[in-house]
């Protein structure tokens, strides 16, 4: 059956009629959309991701606008200037950097021309490694992971009150958040790296934190009893900063303003722009795929159904889109590939190979699709496309996972695309293994 239309707004809407310059019809002013604000660069001997281009748009309004960008550290050069609609590249030079060190760079990207003015940060993070990756392993109990698209950043949450931080690169553990909550559930992080987002599980919340200090910022109440499956994702619809989770509100971040209501009650995949949510059934066979619009009402956003369709899939366990929407990528148990859909019309329009049981996908800055399986006994447990569905290469097998497989829905890229981090499946519900390894 196809969703009911849904369009719930909480905030006083704004007045069509008097929109001021800059200010769009849709109550959200107009500013520049940077396609990512936050980007992860690297060198090491062997390996280096040194430039990213981003797309600079504006959010409504057609007319091209003229933009400048300037970077605050010398080791980072970018495009000077630009319009709306075109490229802004990225490239860091290791020159003269120390080794086994983070950078970090603000890009401040302006217009002062046109009909609005506005100023975006893109957060540029380097990291500068004296020696190549290797595969790591360690020792942790992995609930829910998630990474740091900046910083070279893994966050670990094992059931209790913690959250663990790991080097991507180097598999150390570099620090441990205490007292995030009694219970710390799902996991996610803005896209600029700035904040960690922590299901609360004990007092139905997510707790927003500073990723560097591990503070406190705000809490956002969800109103219902958070299980096993709920999940989060971060998102920039018309460049407001958003929390959308499971089956409850879409909160501005920082202030926890409730912007909308997410109707969706599998797991949930949002494009970076936000304007397009899908989901899929949790532990129903055959599934279902759903694809929702996200439009602005005033300065609240109404989600709208588009479509929904019966796929293949059986005890789906994750869910993915691409950048820009094209492409929406179920994670099943059932049958054994990546069955990827249209993410208008959502019928099938390619098909990934894969061995049992798939149950992870992600995908990273550069677009690049991570498909993962619980692979007892498999050569490879993660299988990497482009979007055009060619393969990329595999990622062997740990000793670990060869023989007790992967977790569902605990795997991610680190930043810069080089390194995959995930976990081996609950063995005695007292031992797992928490796996860095290099991306092809």
């Amino acid at each position: 059956m196809k969703p009911a239309r849904i369009a719930i707004g909480f905030a006083v809407a704004a007045s069509l009629l008097g929109a001021s310059p800059g200010q769009a019809k849709n109550g959200f002013p107009t500013k520049l959309f940077l396609s990512t604000d936050g980007i992860a660069l690297s060198s090491f001997p062997s390996r280096r991701a040194l430039t990213h281009r981003i797309r600079v748009d504006r959010t409504s309004g057609n007319a091209p606008v003229t933009w400048t960008a300037t970077s605050d550290q010398s080791w980072l050069s970018v495009t000077p200037s630009g319009t709306t609609g075109g490229s802004l590249m990225v490239h860091a030079s290791p020159k003269k950097l120390a080794r086994d060190q983070l950078y970090v760079a603000n890009v401040t990207v302006s217009t002062s021309g046109g009909d609005f003015t506005d100023s975006e940060i893109l957060r540029v993070g380097f990291w500068v490694g004296s020696t190549d990756t290797q595969v790591v392993t360690a020792q942790q109990i992995a609930y829910n992971i998630a990474a740091n698209p900046v910083e070279p950043i893994a966050y670990v949450a094992d059931g209790t009150d913690s959250v663990y931080e790991y080097n991507v690169y180097s598999g150390a553990l570099v620090n441990t958040l205490t007292k995030v909550a009694p219970t710390v559930g799902a996991l996610t992080v803005s896209s600029d790296g700035h904040t960690l987002f922590a299901a609360d599980t004990t007092n139905y919340k997510v707790v927003a934190l500073d990723a560097d200090t591990g503070n406190k910022i705000a809490s956002y109440s969800l109103g219902h009893a958070i299980d096993t499956t709920f999940n989060m994702v971060y998102a920039r619809p018309y460049a407001q900063p958003a929390l959308y989770t499971q089956s409850g509100p879409i909160f501005s971040v920082p202030s926890g303003a409730v912007l909308g209501n997410d109707p969706t009650t599998g797991f949930i995949a949002v494009t970076p722009d936000g304007k397009r949510l899908f989901t899929v059934d949790i532990g129903i066979d055959p599934a279902t795929l759903y694809n929702y619009h996200v439009s602005a009402r005033g300065e609240t956003l109404a989600v709208s159904s588009i479509t929904s369709a019966g796929i293949e899939g059986e005890n789906c366990q994750d869910l993915a889109v691409s950048l820009d929407g094209r492409h929406v990528y179920p994670a099943c148990g059932y049958p054994y590939q990546f069955d990827v859909y249209d993410g208008k019309t959502l019928t099938q329009v390619q098909t990934l190979p894969a061995n049992p049981y798939p149950n992870n996908v992600a995908i990273d800055l550069n677009d690049h699709v991570l498909g993962g399986i619980n692979g007892l006994y498999q050569t490879y447990d993660i299988y990497v496309f482009n979007q055009a569905g060619y393969s990329l290469g595999n990622v062997p097998t740990t000793n670990e996972s060869y023989y007790d497989g992967q977790q569902s829905a605990a795997m991610e890229a680190s930043g810069d695309g080089m390194r995959v981090v995930s976990v081996t499946g609950y063995v005695y519900n007292n031992t797992q293994t928490l796996m860095f390894r290099d991306l092809p």
